[in-house]
């Protein structure tokens, strides 16, 4: 994963603003956060558009949950955020400091 804007999906080949295509692994659903490929047809999400950034990497970044530069720890975005269905985006629902979680010698 790179801080700088990937010009197109890695999986389907989407370019910025435009809609991941087919089963994309990249694609998120917009209702739930979680991967769109696999979900169910009865679901009525928007389709997701490729920003050039991976899915949740923005939000990481925000909240200073990186491994190191460049490097989101999306784990812990799945594990202590809360997807917003209505602004199509992870919010930080963690009530612990952000240096509560990291590993001994780390910085959030």
């Amino acid at each position: 994963m790179s801080c700088l804007p990937q010009p197109c999906c890695p999986t389907c080949e989407a370019r910025v603003g435009e809609t991941h295509t087919g089963v994309c692994d990249v694609a998120r659903c917009l209702a739930t956060g979680l991967q769109r490929s696999g979900h169910g047809d009865s679901c009525r999400c928007p389709q997701d558009i490729w920003t050039g950034h991976w899915p949740g990497e923005a939000e990481c970044a925000e909240f200073g949950w990186l491994y190191g530069p460049g490097l989101p720890d999306l784990n812990r975005l799945y594990t202590h955020a809360t997807w917003d269905p209505g602004a199509h985006r992870w919010t930080r629902t963690e009530t612990t400091s952000p240096t509560a979680l990291a590993p001994e010698g780390d910085s959030p």
